[in-house]
């Protein structure tokens, strides 16, 4: 299995924590998809992100909404669903889950997923305080090698803006290094009591995250390191598929159900 690696070092904090779910297990659990979530600490969001267009020609054209029934466990997978299509003027239905505790601050994030090769969606796996508190790994699925005007292929790897001007993000991209839409792929935050060296193998992705950076790794090599907008308050995780129908970041929205397929995933954190 190859994998997509996120890190974050952290300082020696005391409320250290661990969670850990495999979906696989959800068909022999006798729960519902919600009770199994509850049970695994993981809310499933409903709210609608709204848009200022057409007054600002630059936002997104298109509405989103997290719905609770885009959320489901098939086949051994915790299931992110886009639908597609959607009417114009209507809100596209997407889906998040996210972590309860919200008080997280820096550890240990891994995801083992399957993007989708539907065009017109973003995948996120990201820390989460607000919007001037975040960074984000995003996998564009218009964008998977080829780009546009406003967005270069890759994955996208941002700080947002610790001020909230969105014009200052601290932001990069890097090429896949292999289909993210073809196997598991890894996405891995590394705690800083294991040695450092012993998760760099087979990790084409990694993020560390401390105090005064984050560092993306590609199979073991660094490729960017990003000194400004490090978030700096305790967070929520998330996981989510969206779309905002914009040419600037997602395209879209998808013409199809647009699925990302969460294996499992396996957090170990500080709490402040």
């Amino acid at each position: 299995m190859r994998s997509i690696l996120l890190v974050a070092v952290l300082p020696a904090f005391v409320g250290a924590k661990t969670l850990s779910v495999d979906f696989s297990t959800f068909a022999s659990s006798g729960l519902t998809v919600a009770q199994f979530l509850d049970q695994s600490s993981l809310y499933v969001s409903a709210y609608e992100v709204q848009t200022s267009y057409p007054s600002d020609p630059t936002a997104d054209p298109f509405p989103h909404t997290f719905v609770t029934d885009n959320v489901d466990i098939q086949d051994g997978y915790l299931t992110l669903k886009v639908s597609g299509p959607t009417a114009q003027g209507a809100s596209v239905l997407s889906a998040e889950v996210g972590t309860y505790d919200s008080n997280i601050l820096y550890g240990t994030f891994k995801t083992v997923a399957i993007a989708s090769p539907v065009p017109g969606v973003v995948h996120g796996f990201f820390t989460y305080k607000n919007d001037c508190q975040e960074s984000d790994i995003e996998l564009l699925t218009s964008f998977y090698t080829t780009g546009n005007t406003f967005v270069q292929p890759g994955l996208q790897l941002t700080n947002q803006n610790l001020q909230c001007d969105h014009t200052q993000n601290t932001h990069t991209q890097v090429a896949y290094p292999a289909d993210p839409t073809a196997a598991e792929h890894e996405a891995r935050v590394i705690h800083p009591s294991i040695p450092f060296s012993s998760h760099l193998r087979s990790a084409p992705y990694t993020l560390i995250w401390n105090s005064s950076a984050t560092t993306y790794l590609f199979d073991g090599t660094v490729v960017a390191t990003l000194n400004s907008n490090v978030p700096t308050e305790p967070s929520s995780f998330l996981w989510n598929s969206w779309s905002g129908g914009n040419e600037r970041w997602s395209a879209g929205p998808p013409t199809q159900d647009a699925i990302l397929k969460i294996k499992s995933i396996s957090l170990d954190y500080e709490t402040a």
